[in-house]
């Protein structure tokens, strides 16, 4: 199912989420998956698309491009999570289709991940599918139904169809993973903020409010979506790579997150959807800095 309209503004009072941030990792899967040889990829894409009048990319299919979800998923599931971390709740995001539309890749990850985890996925919301699926999984976190919950960022470089609009495409095949975990010395989730329907022109100024709230001494990630706007006064700032509009703002702070001279800081991740000017931020802190 598919909302569209306005956001709710948000706000995660601090310390109200059991949910701890404590491993990130990002992956990149060079070269095409077999499953891109498939003729049905040609007759189910020809399918979705004639409606809409949205030509096919030939390139793209006849040079059989494009990386499987599923192939991306289990590199991060292999790494985020074993028997002794099993998980309860995964939940997959995407904003390109997979090179196999057709398949519940969230549900096979499922199978495959330690614990039989409740598992669905988010898609269609751009830049904003992770945030939403922190909120999901702080949600079951209240309720005491995941204690640790694994997020999969996935993105391939190859669309089948032409965009009807100009589209921002990954340039490689990439997967960010989170494990957030209700146990665990990793930094709490405090802040997560949105706002909807920000132009270019507002981001600044939009961002600011935002930040408003971060603690002292926080790092602040960048996503590709906020790429040409300015940091707020007096916030440390990193940037993402720009070729990842889906996955490198969380694979930035991944980096963050390993990185010693930012142990013990506050970090926060700010990213912004061009074709909705969905805006948002979320930010972990160490108790003792919340």
């Amino acid at each position: 199912m598919r909302v569209r309209g306005p956001l709710p503004a948000t706000t995660l009072p601090r310390t109200a989420s059991p949910l701890r941030l404590t491993t990130a990792h990002s992956f990149d899967l060079a070269g095409h998956s077999p499953l891109a040889t498939d003729p049905d990829l040609r007759t189910f894409t020809a399918d979705l698309a004639r409606p809409y009048g949205v030509a096919l990319d030939e390139g793209a299919l006849t040079g059989a491009r494009g990386q499987s979800y599923l192939a991306l998923g289990e590199l991060a599931v292999r790494e985020l999570a074993d028997a002794a971390r099993p998980v309860d709740l995964l939940v997959l995001v995407y904003a390109t289709p997979d090179v196999r539309p057709g398949q519940s890749v969230a549900i096979q990850l499922a199978g495959a991940c330690p614990g039989e985890p409740l598992s669905f996925a988010v898609c269609d919301e751009g830049a904003g599918g992770t945030f939403s699926a922190l909120a999901i999984a702080d949600a079951y976190a209240r309720t005491g139904g995941a204690r640790r919950a694994l997020l999969i960022t996935v993105e391939q470089a190859d669309l089948h169809h032409r965009p009807h609009r100009p589209a921002r495409l990954p340039d490689r095949h990439s997967a960010a993973a989170l494990l957030w975990e209700a146990d665990g010395r990793g930094r709490p989730l405090q802040l997560l903020l949105s706002k909807a329907d920000v132009t270019e022109r507002q981001s600044e100024v939009a961002l600011a409010e935002l930040c408003a709230g971060l603690p002292e001494r926080s790092l602040l990630v960048f996503g590709p979506g906020l790429a040409d706007v300015s940091a707020p006064g007096g916030v440390e700032v990193r940037r993402a790579r720009p070729g990842n509009p889906y996955t490198g703002g969380w694979a930035a702070l991944g980096d963050a997150l390993a990185d010693p001279q930012f142990a013990g800081r506050p970090l926060a991740l700010a990213d912004r959807e061009p074709e909705t000017g969905r805006l948002d931020l979320a930010c972990w802190a160490p108790e003792e800095a919340a």
